[in-house]
């Protein structure tokens, strides 16, 4: 890949794996390389026990881990994207649910 300027650097040094420069250039915007997060990370960024989030994830309200061997790691955009939802649900209106 020819690098010809500065901004072409920053692209290609956050490209996606799965995206080609062009693909970057057309979209016109740096991509961050997708992360993997295991539980204790998920558990940091939403606040919530193993087992509550295993609960959300049985009733299809929390994003499936993906699974490597015997490992669970979820995808950190689907984690920020599930955040956002519940602060977008909650700001409008709506309440949280509460457990008993």
């Amino acid at each position: 890949m020819k690098i010809n300027s500065k901004k072409s650097i920053q692209e290609s040094l956050s490209m996606d794996v799965n995206q080609s420069p062009a693909d970057v250039q057309r979209i016109g915007r740096i991509v961050e390389p997708e992360r993997l997060l295991p539980i204790s990370k998920v558990k940091d960024q939403v606040g919530f026990g193993t087992s509550y989030l295993y609960e959300l994830i049985k009733q299809r309200k929390f994003p499936e881990p993906l699974k490597i061997g015997n490992a669970s790691r979820w995808r950190e955009s689907q984690v920020q994207e599930w955040i956002h939802n519940q602060i977008e649900g909650n700001s409008s209106g709506k309440h949280a649910e509460v457990r008993t």
